[in-house]
């Protein structure tokens, strides 16, 4: 829901970043043409952000000695852009002649986004649409239970109040607010709420238990005769990404209780992406998602099928993705189950040569390769802890992938964890063909020395049952 920021000393800051970008626009530009974005980052993960628009790189924001950053674009278009800083990003929506200012601390990055300047309303309104969508979803899991109709309730009446509120940000504004801007907030208030209500089959058919999905009349889903699913612009936008997922799950689901030879649901969902989605780059991204989701989701050790593979090699057109898929196959096959680990050199915090078997030798352990490009410190930290505190009998080792002569407790959330349980690679590891998809990767080895899972990841829901057996 829409709230203003109020406080003395982001007063003082918004007063005096403004001061300086007033005056930058006037030098550089008198024609009213000049668009500008800045900020500040607190607790920076990096010296720069990235200002991005439909995923494409447009400026590369240096901080200065006060972790600010700022510039000027002459003629920047009305729409949807991002800004990235480490592995984190968030969206601003941006008009000409508008001075968008962000503010936040990357501990706690979405919560702490604060923004001003002018244009600043639309993204405040923006940025508390999307964290009440979060916290209305979790409590709509409860709901799932309930028939039709009364779901069907629930939904409406969280449609109803989101668009009052816009309407009532939008009668507050002193500009009119633009077209552009109405329809993305449209898709922010009812994707997420169509998007639950194409989950709704299969979490009804889990709550109650039964061997089928529940039957639903053809009116439960009139809203998709006005869902474009290939509409360009809103592809890099989240709440219309996730909820054409969710889609083609959907009907991945139907298809495969309707049709006993369609039983692999990753075909199936594969299949649906090819039949629907035009766009060729939001198809091979679609279509590198399900497979990467279906080898990490294998019973045991990951692995992708052959029929799926196939699928994705002969329609996948993105040779990036094509090679990190292929490579991540060939990664799953470097270390075999139930042989002796190889082995290979590490390097400790204070840069000592070691090797692996001398550090888990004679224990049950967890190798865990990491990179903050796919996991946050925060919750790298959060899931080590836990699982070192419910299996206190199992030796966790972290392996940072990085290639990178950096502390190993560079990241401040690291410095929580046993130093002497972590390390990086030498350069000439042999462990560096166990990850040339650069997709982390975790090993369990047992007490012998013997691997029992090649290739998993930290947030297996398989993982806890797996740990248990080790003796």
């Amino acid at each position: 829901m829409y709230f203003c920021f109020n406080s003395n000393s982001m007063k003082y800051y918004i007063i005096t970043i403004l001061i300086s970008l007033s005056i930058s626009c006037n030098t550089t530009n008198k024609n009213n043409d000049v668009t500008s974005f800045g900020g500040e980052i607190i607790n920076p993960k990096s010296d720069f952000v990235l200002f991005l628009k439909d995923g494409n790189i447009i400026d590369s924001l240096s901080l200065d000695a006060n972790n600010h950053f700022i510039n000027n674009y002459k003629s920047l278009q009305e729409g949807l852009y991002t800004f990235k800083h480490g592995t984190e990003f968030q969206y601003v929506y941006v008009q000409p002649n508008d001075s968008i200012l962000v503010r936040l601390n990357t501990w706690d990055f979405d919560e702490s986004l604060v923004f001003s300047g002018r244009g600043s309303a639309k993204n405040e309104f923006l940025i508390n649409l999307f964290l009440q969508n979060e916290k209305e979803e979790e409590s709509m899991y409860k709901y799932f239970d309930l028939d039709e109709k009364e779901f069907e309730f629930k939904i409406d009446s969280l449609s109803k109040e989101r668009h009052t509120i816009f309407t009532e940000f939008t009668n507050e504004q002193e500009q009119e607010v633009s077209d552009g801007f109405k329809k993305l907030t449209s898709v922010a208030i009812n994707f997420p709420l169509f998007r639950l209500k194409e989950m709704y089959p299969l979490f009804y058919k889990k709550a109650h238990k039964h061997k089928k999905l529940p039957t639903v009349s053809n009116e439960f889903y009139d809203f998709r005769k006005n869902i474009n699913l290939n509409e360009e612009n809103l592809i890099p936008f989240y709440p219309y990404q996730n909820y054409v997922v969710n889609y083609l799950y959907n009907l991945s689901y139907e298809l495969k209780e309707k049709d006993s030879t369609k039983n692999n649901l990753t075909l199936n969902i594969l299949n649906a992406t090819i039949e629907n989605i035009k766009s060729e780059k939001f198809k091979n991204t679609l279509l590198k998602r399900i497979v990467v989701n279906d080898f990490l989701k294998s019973e045991s050790t990951c692995n992708i099928n052959d029929d799926v593979l196939n699928l994705f090699l002969e329609n996948c057109t993105d040779e990036e993705s094509l090679t990190q898929v292929k490579n991540l196959v060939n990664d799953s096959k470097t270390i075999i189950n139930n042989e002796l680990l190889n082995n290979f050199t590490i390097l400790s915090n204070d840069n000592s040569i070691v090797t692996i078997r001398d550090i888990i030798k004679n224990q049950n352990s967890v190798i865990y390769f990491w990179s903050i490009n796919y996991m946050s410190s925060d919750y790298l930290l959060k899931r080590i802890k836990y699982l070192e505190t419910t299996f206190p009998n199992i030796l966790f080792v972290g392996i940072n992938m990085n290639r990178t002569s950096e502390n190993l407790t560079a990241e401040p959330n690291l410095k929580n964890l046993d130093i002497s349980k972590q390390f990086k690679l030498t350069n000439d590891s042999e462990a560096h063909r166990f990850f040339t998809s650069n997709y982390p990767r975790t090993i369990i080895v047992d007490k012998d020395g013997f691997v029992k899972n090649g290739f998993t990841y930290l947030d297996s829901r398989k993982l806890h049952s797996e740990l248990s057996k080790l003796k």
